[in-house]
């Protein structure tokens, strides 16, 4: 076996991961009536609620790769949705920050805590040490896939 393999085995897990998470998003999503970008919306939201960092629609479009009237369609169907609100900022009232609704977290625990369940119980074998390494590892991967992201030459003009 060449020292390649077990690149190459973790890297197939690791599509398959992928695959598997995002089928079980498209499922939930689907069966509760959100769009793809809803879901996805909501997540950078989630996430940028744990480093306490406002999100403007302007940050939210560039994150998900959304043009501004297609970013303000998917703010719109939140706000109708009962899942973000609009605020002004304090410092600057022309600066349109957006925050998650406790509608939206119930939303969300009840759509991922099955999924939760079954990898906190899949964990459950792994001893500190070894979901250390993992946590190593998927921050490795994690920043690795940023910076291939951020290597992308932009698209050729029409």
């Amino acid at each position: 076996m060449t020292a390649q393999m077990p690149h190459a085995a973790l890297l197939a897990l690791l599509r398959e991961f992928t695959v598997e998470t995002d089928r079980y998003v498209e499922q939930i999503s689907s069966t509760h009536g959100l769009h793809r970008t809803d879901m996805n919306a909501l997540a950078f939201l989630v996430q940028a609620g744990f480093g306490h960092a406002a999100v403007t629609p302007g940050r939210l479009g560039e994150a998900l790769n959304l043009s501004s009237p297609a970013t303000t369609a998917l703010v719109d169907r939140l706000d109708r949705a009962g899942h973000v609100t609009r605020e002004r900022s304090g410092t600057d009232r022309r600066q349109v920050h957006l925050a998650m609704t406790d509608h939206a977290r119930a939303v969300g625990r009840t759509l991922f805590a099955p999924l939760a369940s079954h990898l906190g119980a899949a964990m459950e074998g792994y001893t500190e040490a070894e979901l250390e390494l993992a946590q190593r590892f998927l921050t490795d991967m994690l920043a690795a896939t940023a910076a291939a992201r951020a290597d992308i030459p932009p698209a050729p003009a029409p």
